[in-house]
């Protein structure tokens, strides 16, 4: 009080208020209910109002404290003795001061590793390398030259340029070889990129320029057998998966490879055409034989028919001749006519036939006459 003024009273605190008094906010927080009448607050040297010093919680400052301290203990194991992989990854677990790379690989997920220890990574999927013109490639089309033609032993084959793709794997058991022997995952992929192209430069010369359109696949069999022999035994991985994407050869002998196949192309359809006249020809054949046929058939139908129409009208006519002279018989017996007389008879029919009515004088008798006068 010595220091604050003539006031010996000390302004009371939210704890020294009478039970059941609950202060106002305000109050509580500049330390009372305020002065009584006659007192004043105590003033510093200076003149500035005091204040009574604010407290707050409930008293578990401590809980908090221990929570803060529990969570940055948890933080700092998490970063400092954990480590985190992809799915599709492996790790291989190194220590970042002595060097020392466990032999066990593992492959993704959260791990306890320890302080100043880190994975070294590499891919769990297959891995694909691409050897094309692409900007994506992992390097350009496999220059190389084919195996010599028989049909020219002096060429010492043909030059081509291989554009491929192909996809390896990584075996978790032998990881920590593939890091010994060649390093991290992107010089091991280097190392396997050079070791492919080889392969498949090599493999090319054991096929003839016809093979790479006519047995590519074959081809591509063996270029895979090849290259997964060789990056099992060098580099310890598998690969899985070959495919040729294009082949190139000079353009000179491409054209001349067009124009060879263009002329064997049209010999298949001349000989397709030879066939079809041959056919042509053929049913021209049958056509003719069959139209010899016809008509050596309708001659001689026609010469039967018309025999048979003859011996039909000789027939009518010895029919109609024997009727007759059986009807002039019976003429002359009824009318009892001679022979003259009937001569005469077939005299005046045949000249009425050619002239119409004649009429022939006969001698006249007196009286009737007989029938036969009257013929």
């Amino acid at each position: 009080s010595s220091h604050f003024g003539s006031s010996s009273k000390v302004p009371r605190r939210i704890g020294a208020l009478p039970s059941g008094t609950v202060p106002p906010m305000r109050t509580s927080l500049l330390g009372g209910g305020g002065p009584s009448d006659g007192e004043r607050p105590a003033v510093g040297l200076r003149g500035r109002r005091w204040l009574p010093r604010l407290r707050g919680g409930s008293g578990d400052d401590g809980c908090s404290f221990c929570a803060g301290v529990l969570c940055a203990m948890v933080f700092a194991f998490a970063l400092f003795f954990m480590s985190v992989l992809e799915p599709n990854e492996y790790g291989l677990l190194r220590n970042s001061i002595s060097g020392v790379v466990h032999v066990d690989a593992v492959r993704g997920g959260l791990h306890v590793t320890g302080p100043f220890k880190s994975f070294v990574t590499f891919p769990a999927a297959l891995v694909t390398l691409q050897f094309s013109a692409s900007p994506k490639a992992d390097r350009a089309a496999v220059v190389t030259r084919t195996g010599a033609d028989p049909q020219d032993p002096d060429s010492g084959g043909q030059p081509i340029k291989i554009s491929c793709a192909l996809q390896f794997q990584f075996i978790k058991e032998t990881l920590n070889e593939v890091y010994y022997s060649l390093g991290t995952y992107e010089a091991a992929k280097q190392r396997y990129v050079l070791l492919s192209a080889n392969v498949v430069g090599n493999t090319a010369q054991d096929f003839i320029p016809t093979d790479f359109w006519m047995r590519r696949d074959v081809i591509a069999s063996q270029m895979l057998y090849e290259i997964n022999r060789t990056l099992w035994r060098s580099g310890r991985v598998m690969a899985k998966h070959f495919e040729i994407l294009r082949v190139d050869f000079a353009d000179s002998y491409e054209q001349t490879i067009t124009q060879i196949q263009v002329a064997e192309q049209q010999k298949v359809v001349n000989e397709y055409d030879q066939q079809v006249q041959t056919v042509v020809q053929s049913i021209e054949v049958m056509r003719s034989e069959n139209n010899a046929t016809i008509a050596n058939i309708s001659a001689g139908a026609s010469a039967t028919s018309k025999e048979i129409c003859a011996r039909a009208r000789r027939d009518a006519f010895n029919l109609k001749q024997g009727m007759k002279a059986e009807k002039y018989a019976q003429l002359r017996n009824r009318l009892g006519l001679t022979t003259d007389q009937m001569g005469e008879f077939f005299r005046i029919q045949v000249l009425q036939q050619n002239r119409g009515n004649v009429v022939v004088g006969v001698p006249g008798q007196a009286g009737p006459r007989s029938p036969k006068q009257e013929l």
